[in-house]
């Protein structure tokens, strides 16, 4: 995939503000998933810790209750601590981190650890209060933090770059239709200038001398500007046209359309042999026109000189065949595409004429066929309902 898209400045502006507001909102997203799975862990975290405690608890005084000897639960190794206080709260024995200890509290936690305090009932050997530590709970908070901010820091990373390779994928189709109608535009203009020249030249000629082939060139340029018009305004109105289906003899509209193109072809000096059947069919006069017409012109303009084109029509089957330029399989797909042209040297058209034929043939369910040689010549195929 190519990613060389030139962007100008106002394409630039709007892909930041989408990249902006995409990846804050994501992040932002991500964040409160992050903060409720923390407050969910710190949770987990302080009931395993208040069990593991209260187990201990429950160790130290069975201890005490049986005059065991203590020495072997103060492990200074072991992040659970153990302190033992008197009635009046002094220290008998500890290995706690600190001996500033809340005996009010059942639980509770400091900066660095958790407390569990406990009182027996009974006093033995002068201990009353048992308090127990647990002095890794904060390593486990700070790991759960940062294992939290690393991995929204590798998603919001992610999230980044897949914004970026999505905005550059949606804005290349949009580039490429801005070349094609940039391209289309400037067919136009150059299409519609040479006719409307001839129309000129024409009847600035007409104004001293009377020729009969100057008014034959007028009528001509006056079709090619017709067609023109016919095309583009067929593809902007064809939606609010209500098309109304009559039942209508084919051949007629054929012929009707030969006799249109006949001093179009004449200036090729291309002939145009027509076998044409009766074939009645129930569709939009309109539409079949601007099928039958597109159809016609292209097999002219795409023609060589002194050549000619068959139209026949047997049964419910329509060809037209012309001997000319031709198109390699691989843009055959590509021609019924609005706007796509085979590079042709002096070919003309804007690609739109083949996009109104597939339209057309997809309202009226015709199926449509191609068979073309490169240099040898284009076959169109119809075949009716």
């Amino acid at each position: 995939m190519e990613w060389d898209i030139v962007l100008y400045h106002d394409e630039r502006r709007a892909l930041i503000s989408f990249l902006l507001i995409y990846i804050s909102s994501s992040v932002f997203m991500l964040g409160t998933i992050g903060f409720f799975y923390y407050k969910e862990k710190v949770a987990t975290i302080d009931r395993i810790c208040g069990v593991t405690m209260e187990h201990m608890a429950m160790q130290v005084k069975v201890h005490i209750m049986k005059k065991i000897n203590l020495a072997d639960l103060f492990d200074s190794s072991d992040p659970i601590k153990i302190g033992l206080y008197s009635k009046n709260k002094d220290v008998i024995k500890s290995n706690l981190t600190t001996g500033n200890i809340n005996f009010e509290q059942i639980n509770y936690t400091n900066h660095t650890s958790a407390f569990f305090v406990t009182r027996l009932l009974t006093p033995t050997n002068g201990i009353e209060y048992i308090i127990i530590e647990d002095a890794n709970v904060s390593k486990e908070m700070n790991d759960l933090k940062f294992m939290i901010l690393l991995r929204l820091l590798f998603a919001s990373l992610f999230i980044a770059l897949v914004g970026y390779f999505l905005a550059r994928l949606l804005l290349k189709p949009v580039k490429e239709n801005f070349a094609i109608l940039s391209r289309f535009m400037k067919d136009s203009a150059h299409e519609l200038n040479t006719p409307v020249t001839a129309l000129m030249m024409s009847a600035n000629y007409l104004k001293k001398n009377y020729d009969e082939e100057m008014v034959e060139h007028m009528l001509l340029s006056s079709k090619m500007i017709s067609e023109t018009y016919n095309s583009i305004a067929y593809l902007a109105f064809n939606d609010l046209d209500i098309e109304i289906k009559e039942e209508f003899d084919l051949s007629e509209h054929i012929y009707a359309s030969i006799k249109y193109f006949k001093e179009i072809a004449a200036n090729k000096n291309i002939t145009i042999n027509a076998e044409l059947n009766t074939l009645l069919i129930n569709m939009d006069k309109n539409s079949i026109r601007k099928l039958i017409n597109n159809l016609i012109s292209n097999a002219i303009k795409y023609s060589y000189n002194n050549k000619t084109i068959d139209i026949s029509l047997q049964d419910n089957i329509l060809k037209i065949k012309d001997q000319g330029m031709g198109i390699d399989k691989e843009n055959q797909k590509k021609i019924f595409e609005r706007y796509k042209r085979v590079s042709q040297k002096g070919s003309g058209g804007f690609g739109i004429g083949l996009d109104i034929v597939m339209g057309v043939c997809r309202a009226n369910n015709i199926k449509i066929l191609l068979e073309s040689k490169v240099k040898k010549g284009s076959t169109f195929t119809l075949v009716f309902p």
